[in-house]
């Protein structure tokens, strides 16, 4: 799904630079193949710290945005990036909810240290709360390929169900999982 998120990214026209944020390095050769940076976190910090460093990072360069983007959204393409960020065009803050509305899934801040990440349960709630409170325009969007994400086995079994044989389709068929 890496791999999925990346070639959208890739391919999406409002999108300059990709990084990848991990703490298992052979992440690295993944987002190299296809053109972003990667930035290890160290030790496992969790995603929320993790996210805090690359922001850290961004703010030392010519940025004025960061978009996070989970990377297990099999569905996401290029054209839901490009959604995303023209129909975000006029906010400082815009956030993507995941499928039943609690988590984030995408997380748009101009600028990048617009609100702290706060990923994880009810993180929808909470992101959009601290956006209400910065005085900064904000807007929740909802878009398929960004909504849907896979966080447990029901997820993957619906996920197989409605999408066809495609090549996301025969890499899971092929895990032992599922088979």
């Amino acid at each position: 799904m890496l791999r999925n998120v990346l070639v959208a990214l890739r391919n999406a026209r409002g999108i300059s630079d990709v990084t990848v944020v991990s703490g298992d390095r052979s992440a690295s050769r993944i987002a190299h193949s296809h053109g972003a940076t990667f930035l290890w976190e160290g030790r496992r910090r969790g995603l929320n710290k993790a996210m805090k460093l690359a922001i850290a990072k961004l703010e030392q360069g010519p940025t004025g945005a960061a978009m996070i983007i989970h990377a297990d959204l099999p569905l996401l393409t290029s054209h839901d990036v490009d959604s995303f960020v023209t129909r975000s065009q006029d906010c400082h803050i815009a956030i993507v909810p995941c499928k039943n509305g609690t988590g984030t899934n995408a997380l748009l801040l101009r600028p990048p240290n617009a609100i702290p990440p706060v990923f994880g349960k009810e993180s929808c709630k909470m992101h959009l709360s601290l956006a209400k409170k910065t005085g900064f325009r904000w807007k929740v969007l909802r878009i398929r390929g960004i909504q849907f994400d896979i966080d447990n086995p029901g997820d993957l079994r619906q996920f197989m169900r409605h999408n066809g044989r495609n090549r996301r389709f025969r890499f899971l068929m092929r895990t032992e999982q599922f088979n």
